[in-house]
């Protein structure tokens, strides 16, 4: 019986292999995609997910590549806390104009916050810096606070003058700030220990804030 021929050994080292065309990128695509790729598991996984690694193999880029880019996986971090930072900011002072310009609610702003905190991750990332030491990353948001601050005292005409707003708006903020961060690092454990729903934090904030914000008679005030 004959046999039948063999075909020629095809030469090379991947024979059985076409090669995979590269996905050309530009720095400024690949570093917008990395960033969007960290976020992804900052929201999922936590901050120790972020790694060039992780990153790397969810966008099928090198890690080389990466390390160009970001120079190391501290880099990397680093470049995603200023980003989410500016974002936040802008949130905030978005609100805050809307707010004075008469185009919201309290319970909008409230909202607004809580938001931030928790769907854009603000929450995790500020819980990171504290943790890491990366809280100097957070001045751009203190700085729009400020400014917000100044502008209401500047243009007061409450009885007690400029320290009374400054008090209660600095109160009010603290207040909101901490109950949003609060309620986004625990609070969904906690809810269910309680049994409670999940806008329950946030429609306290809009039912107390008002009373925060309220003048103070005199000899009152907030600690």
């Amino acid at each position: 019986m004959t046999q039948p021929k063999k075909a020629p050994r095809p030469t090379g080292k991947n024979p059985a292999k076409s090669p995979v065309p590269r996905v050309r990128r530009t720095p400024e695509e690949a570093r917008t995609l990395a960033l969007t790729s960290a976020r992804r598991l900052l929201l999922a996984e936590g901050p120790d997910a972020i790694t060039l690694q992780a990153v790397a193999g969810d966008l099928g880029m090198s890690h080389t590549n990466l390390i160009h880019h970001f120079g190391s996986a501290s880099g990397l971090q680093s470049e995603l806390m200023r980003q989410m930072v500016s974002e936040l900011t802008t949130t905030i002072e978005s609100a805050v104009m809307r707010l004075r310009a008469g185009k919201a609610e309290l319970k909008d702003f409230v909202d607004i916050v809580f938001d931030a905190f928790d769907r854009g991750g603000a929450g995790r990332l500020a819980a990171w810096m504290a943790l890491t030491g990366e809280s100097m990353h957070l001045a751009p948001i203190g700085e729009v606070v400020r400014d917000y601050i100044d502008s209401v005292e500047r243009a007061t005409d409450d009885e007690g003058g400029a320290a009374a707003i400054h008090e209660r708006v600095t109160s009010a903020t603290l207040f909101v700030t901490v109950a949003a961060l609060g309620d986004a690092i625990i609070g969904n454990e906690l809810r269910k220990m309680v049994g409670r729903e999940r806008e329950t934090v946030r429609k306290l904030m809009g039912t107390l804030l008002p009373a925060v914000l309220a003048p103070q008679p005199k000899g009152g005030g907030h600690s």
